[in-house]
């Protein structure tokens, strides 16, 4: 439940944040430029504790490690909410990245153990969670701008985080992650080289930079289209359906293949963009953004059920690797989507989304009939 909670709230921080970006800009006077850093100064906090914590999973006391990153997660909202300048706000953004990192890092290594016959379900039920409070940020910074001003985000956001620090400080640390390993250098190379390891990452790297772009661009992106409320609405649509999605993928991923499933939701993206993008209008871009956040939603955790699914004892190493590929796309999409924006228009900018999901789909094609066409490589075995 304290795991769940957390994740729930960090969905909503994270979104919260994307549905910001038209007010900040007006707030702070600053161009999409610099708009564009919000997102890789936030990954390069969440990167850097990930690498330093999870990295060391099998030897470090993880339930002081958990208090530590809700610790630190609360102070970072509650700061980014008393932001004065655009600078102040980046580093706050940098600090809860940092915090939510520390609990990210070793969150899915608790999951792993405390279900070892459920990964792949459960990883969908865990990212499932973090969806709801994603689709509940932007509805919360629509609310706070008509209330009050949107620092009140931040801080409705940061009070829940008390009462799970308090409940997760009177549990005991389960038995069951004796098993966990850390991740040595001699490891590495070991880990890379597993077909199921570097295909998760590699895929990873065009998944987080897909989520990463709506994430942060698609309300903006909207004002194009919709008015101010319509399009803080389009990016709660795109994460409502991770909602549906996320629980249809928890089921698929114990049925099919992990390769067949990633293969199958590349084409319908590359479809599905190009309908958003380039030739739908009105109301049927709603529709499509729903399309489109239902089958990425399923790509993170099926992608990382793979990865575990190689080497279960090393959980905590590959949710590490997992996560800089992912954010590693994180840090570099929405930037460049800020360069070009500036340089043309965001909707050109958009576009870059299509050429990444056929990319993603090359990828699980050559995994596919390539190193890992010949396993059955699911969570049922």
């Amino acid at each position: 439940m304290a795991l769940f909670a957390f994740v729930t709230l960090d969905g909503a921080l994270i979104q919260a944040r994307g549905a910001l970006v038209p007010t900040w800009k007006e707030t702070f006077t600053t161009s999409e430029t610099f708009l564009g850093l919000i997102t890789p100064v936030g990954t390069v906090g969440f990167v850097a504790a990930m690498v330093v914590f999870g990295s060391a999973s099998g030897r470090i006391d993880i339930k002081r490690a958990l208090l530590a990153g809700i610790a630190v997660t609360a102070a970072a909202a509650l700061l980014i909410g008393a932001s004065p300048t655009f600078l102040l706000l980046l580093a706050f953004i940098g600090l809860r990245g940092f915090g939510t990192g520390i609990f990210r890092s070793l969150d899915r290594t608790v999951l792993s153990h405390l279900y070892p016959e459920r990964r792949a379900r459960i990883f969908s039920l865990h990212t499932m969670a973090w969806a709801i409070g994603a689709t509940a940020g932007p509805l919360l910074v629509t609310a706070a701008l008509w209330l009050s001003g949107w620092q009140l985000t931040y801080l409705v956001l940061a009070l829940p985080l008390v009462p799970i620090f308090v409940i997760l400080w009177g549990l005991d640390r389960p038995a069951t992650l004796a098993n966990e390993q850390s991740l040595s250098l001699a490891d590495v190379r070991d880990l890379l080289g597993e077909p199921g390891i570097y295909g998760m990452a590699l895929a990873l790297l065009f998944v987080g930079s897909i989520e990463s772009v709506f994430f942060q661009w698609l309300p903006y992106y909207a004002t194009e289209l919709f008015s101010r409320d319509v399009a803080n609405l389009t990016l709660s649509i795109y994460l409502a359906a991770y909602v549906p999605g996320r629980f249809a993928f928890s089921r698929l991923a114990e049925r099919y293949r992990f390769t067949d499933l990633v293969v199958a939701v590349g084409v319908i993206l590359v479809g599905s963009l190009y309908a958003m993008l380039v030739l739908a209008e009105g109301l049927v871009v709603l529709g499509l953004v729903f399309v489109i956040g239902f089958f990425v939603s399923g790509l993170f955790p099926t992608l990382i059920s793979m990865g575990i699914e190689s080497r279960p004892s090393f959980t905590g190493p590959i949710n590490v690797v997992a996560n800089v590929a992912a954010q590693t796309g994180f840090f570099i999409a929405p930037a460049t989507v800020g360069i070009v924006a500036d340089a043309t228009s965001i909707g050109t900018a958009m576009l870059l989304q299509i050429g990444l999901a056929v990319v993603l789909t090359i990828v699980a094609l050559g995994l596919k009939v390539g190193p890992l066409g010949s396993r059955r490589s699911t969570a049922s075995e």
